[in-house]
């Protein structure tokens, strides 16, 4: 009976397909360095006014507010599919600037771009300027694109608090 079994596992075992190798023999660590995920697109998209609280010191209310946030489109390895969204205020730009200039500090290699400026912000002009709005949205795109897309600044515990914030 052994015989029969025997001969039976050489039949199977010439049937069988070769096993399909996924890693081409990597660990996993030299795998996960060969095969890093990075940022390769990013795009300001449309503005939403929100009302309600604001921690801005020129609210109208106290506690209550209006402020605007920026829709962030991140494409990570050129794949529509594997993106990110992200609403930013300004300060919260801002914030990444400033984060970035004290974590790089002393670096003369590493070339942290400026956001755009803080104009003066009153409601009315807004509703009444979409040039400032689309002004104010390229000098957004050039700031994000300039920071998310360069390969140090990206791949720096800065830059990747800043997409994974889950308050974004």
């Amino acid at each position: 009976m052994s015989r029969k079994k025997s001969s039976s596992v050489t039949q199977l075992n010439n049937v069988l397909p070769i096993p399909i190798e996924l890693n081409a023999g990597e660990d996993l660590q030299t795998h996960q360095h060969n095969h890093q995920s990075h940022i390769t697109d990013v795009r300001v998209g449309e503005h939403h006014l929100v009302q309600g609280n604001t921690t801005a010191t020129n609210s109208s209310t106290s506690g209550q507010g209006r402020y605007i946030v920026w829709q962030i489109k991140i494409t990570i390895n050129d794949l529509d599919y594997s993106s990110i969204v992200l609403y930013k205020r300004y300060s919260e730009l801002l914030q990444l600037y400033n984060d970035l200039r004290q974590y790089y500090k002393g670096q003369q290699d590493i070339v942290i771009p400026k956001p755009p400026p803080k104009n003066s912000f009153s409601f009315e002009r807004l509703v009444m300027s979409s040039s400032w709005l689309e002004d104010r949205r390229k000098g957004l795109q050039w700031f994000l694109s300039s920071v998310l897309l360069d390969p140090v600044l990206q791949n720096g515990p800065i830059v990747k608090q800043f997409v994974l914030d889950s308050k974004g």
